[in-house]
């Protein structure tokens, strides 16, 4: 009866030995035989198929921040000088003076406007006049009401003329329009011999030049393309509207690259949205600034993958999916029977062999079912399924590394002469934004002193509210009487009061050491500030002025897109403020500075330098100029890593080391595939083919899934039903006869 009931069960078990195998060794083996092919793909088409541009992004993006620099200080000096102006005007509101002593004061306090004149807005009639002749024609004065009009460019015989307006009271006259006129000139800014800086107007007028001028056809097409671009783009909100372009060749292979920026705020709620001013910075190119380490690297790297890819599958397929299949042939063939007297062809070594010597076992206790049960000889274990994958990742690994080390290897990049000379003349302007943030603060406190000197203590607390409003610069204005005592204050509490803190005029470091460097400027309080002599500034008789500057601007100052780590320097190189982390008065991060230091002088220089550290450009420039800051010999370093550089070689090397990485990737995921869906399950199914063969027949053996494994996995637990119905039988057997 047991004999007429068991085929039907075991060929249920045959037919799903028989199913498609769709899991198992197969997937993981062709998804890393595609994958590396396709990183094969991609390292020709973007390391081998890079193109070397002869205009590198990183000097057109020099261009784009060389213009993003000189429209920012163009806007900050456009609206520096519309508050200036308005405050000055607003100081009598509540003392009227006669037009003629107005301009006297505004003339001595601040000397940045060619003429200034006071008219009368209904009739125009003009009151008072200083300077050059402003140039009023055309102008309607009679909208002039209770707001002044917005800054406005107006033409005149000495050329187009910036006029900001402002409303001042007079003694005789009442409400009146005071009137500036002054060039529209460019911010202090370092070009160099073949850099042309413009600003242009709406019409595409140039106002004014800075460095080389333009005269070919081409390069002034040039120009107004790039303004064109700014008048129609549309940029993401926050940003300016800027960008970059480059001319076309001419014979000799020269080309003229362009960066552009508009002036007005990303917001363009500004004082200089209503100009429509576009800065555009171009230079010619002589078209061989590009170049590539390894031109051949992309081709080598992909077909050397190539070659990894056939490599590994060959190996895989025949260590690893060949001998599984042959396990499983060996047990279906077990499992029906058939050719029991052959002996088990499979694979010896690793658990293949642990389960080939198993099946053999079982193959002869299957002849013999009287034969005991014993376990295969012992035999000194090596690596199984470990060792394939252990030699393929090494493999993968063998090309990815080399790519992978490639970005550390900026020392061989070279870096253009332009892009060097681009990193020294912002740092430059970055210096001269700082000199004039410096002179502006001193300058404000100027025009207030006088106020300030004839004003109670009430009257002198509200001068120094609403100064404090109007500026962002400031932590805390205070007045010092002639012993040190605090006269009148707004803002945070003064650093230090008391006779040290009387002194000369101008910008000064109140301490020498800390946790935060206090920077202010101090003015005497006297009706009429007499002129600072040369490379300094005038003693303070008597009470003064002082306006701390807030921790964060300068670094405010310092913080442009594209200029890398930047510091500012007292005279004894301590920091004073960065644009990212710092320690207050502590040295350099960068110990290399020193020598471009030494080198800047008291001109700014740059260099290429690459012992000690990190290749970098370096460069260093000092504060120097005139007013308030000359005497103080601070100075401004920066450091541009050569790998953040938008040169042609880091962009081939970070596609190498991207190249590298999905390379890397793709193994770990296969092999890993590979090694949990097989290795661990063979590895298993060794030990419990070991103890099937030992005499374990309670054990059941259990398929965890429907591929290779699981079917030797059926294929043993069909032989174990085969054996322990065997053992049954046996007593059965020897009770009969």
């Amino acid at each position: 009866m047991s004999t007429a009931t068991t085929p039907p069960r075991q060929h249920r078990y045959r037919r799903r030995a028989d199913m498609p195998l769709l899991g198992g060794i197969r997937p993981p083996i062709v998804l890393l035989l595609i994958l590396l092919l396709a990183v094969a793909a991609i390292t020709a088409l973007a390391v081998g198929g890079l193109r070397v541009d002869d205009t590198p992004q990183a000097l057109r993006e020099s261009h784009q921040y060389a213009a993003e620099d000189t429209a920012a200080s163009l806007r900050a000096g456009l609206h520096e000088s519309a508050t200036d102006l308005r405050r000055a005007a607003a100081h009598y509101d509540g003392a009227p003076a006669d037009p003629a002593a107005v301009l006297s004061t505004l003339g001595q306090a601040y000397r940045k406007w060619r003429g200034t004149v006071i008219v009368r807005p209904d009739t125009g009639r003009l009151l008072a006049a200083r300077g050059e002749t402003v140039p009023l024609a055309g102008l309607d004065l009679g909208k002039v009401t209770d707001t002044a009009p917005a800054p406005l460019l107006a033409p005149s015989t000495a050329g187009t003329r910036l006029l900001t307006f402002a409303l001042v009271s007079t003694r005789t006259d009442g409400r009146a329009l005071l009137v500036a006129s002054d060039n529209l000139r460019l911010p202090g800014i370092a070009t160099r011999r073949e850099q042309t800086v413009q600003v242009l107007d709406a019409a595409g007028a140039v106002l004014d030049t800075a460095g080389a001028q333009l005269a070919a056809d081409p390069d002034r097409r040039l120009v107004d393309s790039a303004r064109e671009h700014a008048a129609h783009q549309r940029p993401a909100p926050g940003e300016t509207a800027s960008g970059s372009l480059a001319g076309s060749p001419d014979d000799k292979g020269v080309r003229r690259v362009a960066g552009y920026a508009a002036v007005a705020s990303p917001d363009g709620r500004d004082l200089a949205a209503p100009l429509g001013l576009t800065v555009v910075s171009t230079s010619t190119v002589d078209g061989r600034t590009g170049s590539l380490r390894h031109p051949m690297l992309g081709l080598a790297s992909a077909g050397a993958l190539l070659a990894v890819a056939l490599l590994l599958a060959w190996l895989l397929t025949r260590t690893l999916q060949r001998p599984l299949l042959r396990l499983f042939l060996e047990s279906r063939r077990l499992t029906r029977g058939e050719r029991l007297d052959e002996p088990v062809a499979g694979p010896r070594r690793g658990e293949a062999g642990r389960i080939t010597r198993a099946l053999e076992e079982l193959r002869r206790q299957l002849l013999d079912p009287a034969r005991p049960a014993t376990a295969p000889a012992p035999r000194r274990r090596r690596p199984g399924t470990a060792l394939p994958l252990a030699l393929s990742a090494a493999v993968v690994l063998g090309w990815s590394g080399p790519l992978l080390f490639l970005g550390g290897t900026d020392g061989e990049v070279l870096v253009p002469n332009q892009v060097v000379a681009a990193q020294r003349d912002r740092t430059d302007t970055a210096a001269d934004r700082v000199r004039q943030a410096l002179n502006e603060g001193y300058a404000d406190l100027r025009s207030i002193a006088p106020a300030l000197a004839r004003a109670s203590v009430g009257q002198a607390e509200t001068v120094l509210r609403a100064t404090l409003a109007e500026h962002d610069r400031y932590r805390a204005l205070y007045v010092l009487g002639a012993d040190g005592e605090v006269l009148a204050r707004a803002g945070e509490p003064p650093h230090r009061t008391g006779r040290p803190a009387l002194g000369p005029s101008g910008v000064l470091l109140l301490n020498t050491s800390g946790k935060e460097p206090r920077i202010a400027a101090r003015a005497a309080l006297t009706a009429a500030p007499a002129e600072p002599a040369e490379g300094g500034a005038p003693e303070a008789a008597g009470p003064v002025v002082v306006g701390e500057l807030r921790t964060d601007f300068l670094p405010a100052l310092l913080t442009r897109p594209g200029l890398g780590r930047v510091w500012l320097l007292d005279d004894r190189h301590r920091v004073l403020a960065a644009n990212e982390g710092y320690s207050s008065f502590g040295e350099l991060p960068d110990g290399r500075a020193s020598a471009v230091l030494a080198k800047a002088g008291k001109e700014p220089a740059a260099d290429v330098v690459r012992a000690g550290g990190d290749p970098a450009v370096l460069a260093a420039a000092p504060l120097g100029g005139n007013g308030a800051v000359a005497r103080l010999g601070w100075s401004v370093v920066t450091d541009q890593p050569v790998s953040w550089l938008h040169l042609d070689q880091n962009r081939a090397d970070r596609r190498a080391v991207l190249a590298g990485m999905l390379g890397l990737a793709a193994a770990v995921l296969c092999l890993g595939w590979l090694f949990i869906a097989v290795g661990l399950p063979l590895r298993r199914l060794a030990a419990s083919a070991e103890a099937l063969a030992a005499g374990d027949r309670r054990t059941v053996l259990y398929p965890v899934h429907h591929d290779e494994v699981g079917a030797v996995a059926r294929s043993l637990e069909l032989i174990r039903q085969d054996l322990e119905r065997a053992a049954r039988r046996a007593p059965t057997a020897t009770a009969t006869h």
